[in-house]
């Protein structure tokens, strides 16, 4: 395992080093106020001879000022390429950004408009990782969120697919702001990962297309399958809240992200099926976060029954992708508990729906035989008419 020092400040830097050409990827939509943000410390990047950066935009939809910005926008320090052209489709605006990134570009770092780098030296720290690791022909590079950073400036280094089967898929690919990747393989895995997203203009058509939530990162996964990655320990770049906003939380809803999360599924048993895994899957492979993608996805099934008190056909169709899981692990014994573990919870489920449908159907007879009960059975008055 080897280790990084700290980004070289300006004046000490190595001004002879070869340039290397790296590029801040940017789509954002309706965040102007996070894009100020994250743009305000790609200004802020000490590149010291050693980086010809740029920043790529692409706006394709928004409606509240960033379009009239975008427009506006110069910079004496940072070359920006922008993309600001409206379509009806914003699910495009990543295949729009891949688009606009200039052929001479070496290296794309993808940023989400919500996030920030949050050292001025980042982008030359970057740099030395790539020129220190040149002989180990790098694909991807992947800097640590900071809020789970160690800052022990460790790097763990090997094929893509084995860090992933070590550390975790979506740990390594999962967050946009922490990958760099060589523009050809960014360009091609964002292309692929895109190409079903055109004339999908609603939540509805990218579930129905099953569209996973993470299409660009089992398209990375895929484009750099044996290619040699890095994993870097250092805080270089974060979220700019917290926690999960209430905007975030509709835009999520908005593009049907949480069932899209089952996806996933689908593209790595696609992958499986054209033999493109050289190995099986371990358990870590499956991490997210402290437990595992399993775990929420029987979450959202079983919150997703008590809720609405039944399993509909797509929770079914869901509980058969989680089942297949077990198709790709690599160890015999954790394939069978899982399976045991998944058939367990799913008939916890399905017993719980029935024993609810016959409760609301004796809930509703006894509210008929309530209705019945105070149905007149006698003239209200005491005598009868004469008596």
């Amino acid at each position: 395992m080897l280790a990084v020092a700290a980004a070289r400040p300006a004046g000490g830097a190595d001004v002879t080093a070869p340039t290397l050409r790296i590029a801040i990827a940017i789509p954002t939509y309706n965040r102007l106020d996070k894009l100020l943000v994250a743009l305000s410390h790609v200004e802020s990047q000490a590149t010291d001879g050693r980086v010809d950066l740029c920043c790529v935009i692409s706006n394709i939809g928004s409606s509240d000022g960033t379009t009239d910005f975008l427009a506006q926008l110069e910079s004496g320090r940072v070359r920006y390429i922008i993309h600001n052209q409206p379509e009806d489709n914003v699910h495009l605006n990543w295949r729009r950004c891949a688009e606009a990134i200039p052929i001479d570009v070496d290296w794309v770092w993808f940023h989400g408009d919500d996030d920030f780098i949050t050292i001025p030296e980042a982008v030359g720290g970057v740099a030395e990782i790539i020129d220190r690791l040149a002989d180990h022909q790098l694909s991807l590079v992947h800097i640590t969120q900071a809020r789970r950073s160690h800052n022990s400036g460790q790097i763990r280094k090997g094929p893509l697919f084995d860090l992933c089967n070590e550390l975790g898929f979506h740990e390594v690919l999962g967050w946009m702001s922490s990958l760099v990747v060589r523009r050809d393989r960014f360009v091609s895995a964002i292309l692929r990962s895109t190409e079903r997203v055109v004339g999908a203009y609603r939540a509805e058509d990218l579930i129905e297309r099953r569209i996973s939530a993470f299409a660009h990162s089992a398209a990375l996964l895929e484009v750099c399958m044996g290619d040699q990655a890095c994993v870097v320990d250092v805080p270089w770049v974060e979220p700019q809240d917290a926690e999960q906003t209430r905007e975030s939380i509709v835009r999520w809803q908005e593009a049907g992200v949480n069932e899209r999360y089952f996806f996933l599924i689908d593209d790595l048993l696609d992958m499986q099926s054209r033999a493109l895994f050289p190995a099986k899957l371990t358990r870590t492979f499956f991490r997210y976060l402290t437990y595992s993608l399993w775990d929420r996805y029987a979450g959202a099934l079983v919150a997703a029954a008590i809720n609405a008190r039944t399993v509909t056909a797509g929770d079914q169709a869901h509980w058969d992708r989680v089942a297949r899981i077990a198709e790709l692990l690599a160890d015999p014994a954790e394939s069978k508990t899982f399976t045991l573990w998944v058939s367990a919870m799913r008939l916890l489920v399905e017993q719980f729906a029935t024993q609810a449908a016959v409760l609301a159907a004796t809930e509703a007879g006894l509210r008929g035989q309530l209705i019945g009960a105070d149905a007149p059975s006698y003239d209200f008055k005491l005598l009868a008419e004469g008596n």
